[in-house]
């Protein structure tokens, strides 16, 4: 019997392998590395004073384990081919994790596949390590934001009175309801002239000196390690990071409220204005 309210689904490509309560895979024992864990924390002698300071805090790539067994004697042999192809080391997987009904996801490399089985006559025993470089967990959906540009306006059929089309606030407060800062995809749809979204509470910024046509849509990414922008121009996006002002900063939005405001230049209006995120966590 299954006794731990977790339910685990590996995804490879096209192929998925679920483990827990109601699946043919069972786990043995809870999964490790699905809380949080221990953390970095690098501190400097006072010298002459007592205690330390500290100069910097880090999160490291989360180890995960889980052990697991087959009850079918019958198909063990077959079932234990197949988790040795699945669990492949050259090839990267997602983890999406049911923890007391909440989801959450994890992208993870393979580490080791070990076989437990003591003798072909009883259940399938195995176990598998997984190492995740991105720690933190996400939620499964993205969340979208916009801010919107324009407000009313004529609709068919329409009742009097009506109120013509007019310009919205240009700022939109957002929530990130997670346990860490979190990057931002923004999408910036044209016109515009040196379009620009600002952070208010922090003061950071990131503005694309470039004049964006009607039909022209602006893409932001503030994830670490990608840091692009780009312009998609007739179905065909080029790459823009050369057009980005050398004081702009891929901030990320802070955990609470976030204050986020778009300005272009020259009376241009946009479309729209789209702030995409996931959330993060520090545990699943």
């Amino acid at each position: 019997m299954d006794k731990y309210k977790v339910k685990l689904q590996f995804k490879n490509g096209n192929q998925t392998v679920e483990m827990g309560k109601g699946f043919d895979l069972r786990l043995l024992e809870k999964p490790t590395g699905l809380d949080g864990f221990e953390y970095e924390v690098k501190t400097n002698e006072r010298n002459h004073y007592d205690g330390d300071d500290v100069e910097s805090k880090r999160i490291g790539k989360r180890p995960i384990a889980v052990t697991f067994e087959c009850p079918n004697v019958e198909k063990a042999s077959e079932i234990r081919d197949q988790l040795l192809r699945f669990f492949n080391p050259k090839q990267t997987g997602t983890l999406l994790v049911d923890y007391c009904g909440v989801l959450k996801t994890i992208d993870y490399e393979v580490e080791s596949l070990k076989d437990n089985q003591n003798n072909l006559y009883e259940p399938l025993k195995m176990h598998v390590e997984l190492v995740c470089p991105e720690p933190f967990f996400k939620t499964i959906t993205e969340s979208n934001t916009e801010i919107s540009t324009w407000i009313g306006g004529l609709k068919f059929p329409f009742k009097l009175p009506f109120h013509l089309k007019r310009r919205g606030e240009p700022r939109v407060n957002i929530i990130n309801s997670g346990h860490v800062e979190t990057p931002v995809q923004i999408i910036f749809k044209g016109p515009a002239y040196n379009p620009t979204v600002k952070l208010l509470q922090t003061g950071e910024y990131i503005r694309v000196k470039r004049e964006l046509a009607s039909d022209d849509t602006l893409y932001i990414d503030t994830t670490f390690g990608v840091n692009s922008v780009e312009i998609e121009r007739d179905g065909v996006r080029e790459n823009a990071f050369s057009a980005i002002d050398w004081r702009s900063d891929f901030f990320q939005l802070r955990v609470g409220d976030n204050l986020v405001e778009y300005t272009t230049e020259n009376q241009l209006v946009p479309q729209s204005v789209e702030i995409r995120f996931r959330e993060r966590y520090l545990g699943a």
